[in-house]
């Protein structure tokens, strides 16, 4: 597997995430929905689990930098944004 499609599930995972917070402000969430999008949301996140530890030995850097990005709340000029910041050292 290459980093591009690494990057490729990193960035569907934050779309479905995205998704799953819209359906959750509506007024009346279909759960429905949410199951089926938290479902897809995890076998990504699994992939991405797999195919890092896969490349450990030769990629430590590099998946341990994309497993350990948490999602962060930022406010701005009353807007909030979520953004994913990288939680380590």
């Amino acid at each position: 597997m290459s980093v591009q499609h690494f990057k490729s599930l990193l960035f569907k995972s934050s779309q479905i995430q995205e998704q799953i917070e819209k359906e959750q402000r509506r007024p009346r969430p279909d759960w429905m929905r949410l199951l089926k999008l938290k479902k897809i949301r995890l076998s990504i996140k699994d992939k991405l689990y797999r195919i890092a530890e896969k490349r450990k030995s030769s990629v430590v850097g590099v998946s341990a930098q994309y497993l350990n990005m948490q999602p962060v709340v930022v406010q701005s000029g009353g807007n909030v944004k979520r953004l994913n910041k990288y939680k380590g050292g």
